[in-house]
């Protein structure tokens, strides 16, 4: 997953002996998020606070592992109980709070995501649920409420296995059974990033590396107070480098892992730097007392603004935001954290935890009220699953296969060519159908071109080189299939101005807009050759990737409430803003149908005006999201454009 998704802190478990150097490592690491998480400016990869966490809560809590082993004294139940103690009330206190608000801020299809994400966390399997929703299709990472839940679960499941392999290693093997599962972590997580970086990124195989490195620390005892040279003047520069700029633009990798070493070194070392009693130090080592709470409190806050903001939530809200999250951090700590911290047995935590699950299972009865009277709304409520045409297996993967769950006639005549852009289409053809039946050709994010391709930061190294060789074989299908004598091509352009892209070989380039509408027409070229008839489909109306169209569609249909500065009040906007914002787009389209010589039909016909375009029609919301249309929206577009006919008739 991309490092602007959510990133977690560590669970710090109690330390026998207070080792103020940590506590200030927590400040550091917590703040950097903060910092990250609320747009301040300063730190572009505040992000990697979560991997400072990591390695000192591995530290820390292997080092009570370890003690208790080699002494006799180590109990799993106790253990867990202890962990149970620590974590759970101020997780619960903040799902209670969370769940009796997400029913006013967000809409039904991300209410259903909430359901999933909440189960997920109190079953410890969050990071495994948002690794299921961070597709191509799924909501912005930052706006579910629950994504930091993920490193909760990830921590508590290496604490699940951690004391078995301790144990199946041996007091003799210790050090060189846990060195060899730091490195086979580690190089998983290289071999990952490149087939499924939001894998790499969720999942406790791959990043068990950095937990493993802190309980690596753990072997050796290290006095808290160092002597010699003090190992700040060289890891912190490390440190603040890599939180300020860093060296690599994909996580968890390189930066991540001088982060890690640094963690280490200071932890092995402990800075004299870091210890000062000076005054000016007692707010950081307050920041980590409370560093847990404060996590806990902070990211809802954000995320749930971000869904009533439609675009940048104002800078006042987020330093009101800011301050909030101290202040419930402390509530936390002092009302919820300390209050269980010292409970005695298992029984008298679950009467204490009565207090805080009655109110969560209250907000939960309510929430699962709210979604059910909603429930018949349909579309107009439910907005927001994915369209992928005929089936989800119609978005293809490898070369193009023409599946029977992508067409509805045994020899159909029209072909709709393309990405998720033609992936909409779909429904509004079976709202409308062309004479002769379709077959759909489609990939996410691989417009129809077969010498460019998209390659984002954020996809497999070679996913622009597999999504032209995809383009190749749906060509060579055509060839073999005469009978397909219609073929419509849609795609977002918009990318090939806003992406990185690269050629056949996998070389970046910057093509300029004649390049982008040259290389569409050797496309069509290529299919007239074959006695095609070719037309071209234009993108919907829309805004740019920072106006969310679906959201608000679908919040005014809910009758949430929803800041926005650029849309009206009903979710429309005017026409001229839209043709001023995607300007390099239809120039573009423009000029591929001169040098094509083929037609293109104008979806903003069917929603636009002369004055103004709507996002809502009949109270149904046209758009899932920021440019594709919702499944109702699309069947509305192909029951007033009449699209089928009129994608045969417009073909030349």
């Amino acid at each position: 997953m991309p490092p602007d998704a959510c990133v977690p802190i560590g669970i710090i478990p109690p330390m026998r002996i207070l080792r103020t150097d940590i506590q200030i490592l927590r400040a550091i690491a917590v703040l950097s998020v903060l910092v990250f998480h609320f747009d301040l400016p300063g730190l572009q990869k505040g992000f990697l606070g979560v991997d400072i966490f990591f390695v000192i809560s591995g530290y820390l809590m292997s080092r009570v592992i370890i003690d208790e082993m080699d002494t006799g004294r180590f109990s799993p139940a106790s253990f867990y109980f202890r962990r149970a103690r620590r974590l759970l009330p101020a997780a619960m206190a903040m799902f209670a709070l969370v769940t009796a608000v997400v029913p006013f801020a967000l809409t039904m299809g991300a209410l259903r995501d909430y359901v999933q994400q909440l189960l997920g966390a109190l079953a410890f399997g969050a990071n495994l649920v948002l690794w299921a929703q961070s597709g191509y299709f799924d909501g912005q990472a930052t706006l579910k409420p629950l994504l930091h839940t993920w490193s909760l679960a990830l921590e508590e499941q290496y604490y699940f296995v951690l004391p078995l392999a301790l144990a199946l290693i041996g007091r003799r093997w210790r050090a060189a059974g846990l060195v060899g599962l730091l490195l086979a972590s580690l190089l998983a997580c290289q071999w990952w990033l490149g087939r499924d970086p939001s894998g790499a990124f969720y999942l406790l195989p791959t990043r068990a590396w950095e937990l493993l490195l802190g309980s690596v620390c753990a072997l050796r005892r290290v006095e808290a107070t160092s002597k010699g040279f003090d190992s700040g003047w060289l890891w912190l520069p490390i440190m603040a480098w890599c939180l300020l700029r860093g060296v690599d633009s994909v996580h968890p990798r390189t930066d991540a892992l001088l982060v890690c070493l640094s963690t280490a070194g200071l932890i092995l070392q402990p800075s004299r730097m870091l210890q000062s009693t000076r005054p000016w130090m007692r707010p950081l080592q307050w920041i980590g007392d409370v560093s847990y709470s404060l996590y806990l409190v902070h990211w809802p806050l954000i995320a749930l603004a971000k869904n009533i903001w439609l675009q940048k939530v104002p800078d006042t809200v987020l330093w009101a935001l800011l301050g909030l999250s101290f202040v419930l951090a402390q509530l936390s700590y002092q009302y919820v954290e300390q209050r269980y911290r010292n409970v005695p047995t298992p029984q008298a935590l679950l009467r204490h935890m009565v207090w805080l699950l009655v109110p969560l299972l209250l907000a939960m009865g309510a929430l699962a009220l709210h979604m059910h009277n909603h429930s018949q709304a349909g579309g107009a409520a439910q907005g927001q699953q994915p369209v992928y045409g005929f089936d989800a297996r119609c978005d293809q993967e490898g070369d193009f296969e023409p599946l029977p769950a992508c067409m509805n006639a045994p020899r159909p005549h029209t072909m709709v060519w393309g990405d998720s852009y033609a992936m909409h289409l779909i429904p509004a053809l079976q709202a409308s159908p062309p004479d002769g039946g379709v077959i759909q050709a489609t990939r996410s994010a691989c417009g129809p071109s077969l010498d460019m391709a998209r390659q984002s930061p954020k996809d497999p190294p070679d996913r622009g080189q597999r999504c032209i060789q995809f383009n190749r074989s749906v060509l060579a299908y055509l060839r073999q299939h005469p009978e397909i004598d219609v073929v419509a091509l849609s795609g977002r352009w918009q990318y090939y101005f806003d992406d990185p892209v690269v050629d056949a070989r996998g070389r970046f380039i910057h093509p300029g807009p004649h390049e982008i509408a040259a290389s569409f027409a050797r496309v069509v070229q290529q299919l007239k050759a074959m006695h095609k008839r070719v037309v071209l489909v234009s993108p919907p109306a829309l805004l740019g990737p920072d106006v969310d169209l679906g959201r608000c569609g679908q919040r005014a249909a809910q009758g949430l409430l929803t800041m926005m500065s650029t849309l009206q009040t009903d979710c429309a906007f005017d026409r001229h803003q839209f043709e001023t914002r995607q300007a390099r787009t239809l120039a573009v389209l423009a000029e591929s149908q001169s040098m094509a010589g083929i037609d293109m039909i104008a979806l903003d016909n069917f929603n636009c005006d002369e004055a103004r375009c709507v996002s809502v029609m009949n109270k149904v919301p046209l758009y899932r999201d920021a440019g594709h249309y919702s499944l109702e929206g699309a069947r509305l577009l192909g029951q007033g454009l009449q699209l089928g006919p009129l994608v045969r008739a417009s073909a030349r």
